[in-house]
C-alpha cells in the first residue's frame, strides 16, 4: 500500500559527499516518496502531526542505494534558488537504511528548529 505510485509525494534528496576534508551535497534531486510521521514508539498516523520529529519512508527494494546517512532533504520547505550546502532543508537521513527482503525504510530527522513551524 505504502508503496503506490499514487501515495507518494515530492520531496528533494541532497546527497552528501566528501571533497577532501569538506562534506559538500550535490545539486539536489527531485524523487517521490510515501512518508509518514513517526516517534520511537511507533508511527503516529491518528495525531497527524505536521510537524514531527521523525519521518519514516517505506520504498521498493529498487531504490536501496538511493538514501545514505546524512544525506539532507527538503520535505516541509521550498527548494531554495541557491543553497550548494542544503544549509535550508529541514530532515536529514538519521541512520542507515534498513533493507528487507523487497522493501527499504528510512528514517528521517527533522534539522530545523521550533521557529519555522
Amino acid at each position: 500500500m505504502r508503496n503506490l505510485r499514487r501515495n507518494k509525494r515530492p520531496l528533494y534528496l541532497c546527497k552528501k559527499y566528501k571533497d577532501g576534508l569538506l562534506d559538500k551535497y550535490q545539486d539536489p534531486i527531485k524523487i517521490y516518496e510515501n512518508y509518514i510521521p513517526t516517534n520511537s514508539e511507533g508511527d503516529l498516523i491518528s495525531i497527524g502531526m505536521d510537524y514531527p520529529m521523525y519521518l519514516r519512508i517505506k520504498t521498493n527494494i529498487n531504490e536501496k542505494d538511493l538514501f545514505h546517512p546524512k544525506d539532507r532533504l527538503y520535505v516541509y520547505k521550498e527548494l531554495p534558488l541557491n543553497d550548494p550546502l542544503c544549509k535550508e532543508a529541514d530532515y536529514e537521513v538519521y541512520k542507515k537504511p534498513m533493507i528487507y527482503i523487497n522493501e527499504v525504510e528510512v528514517m528521517l530527522k527533522r534539522l530545523s528548529s521550533d521557529e519555522d513551524e
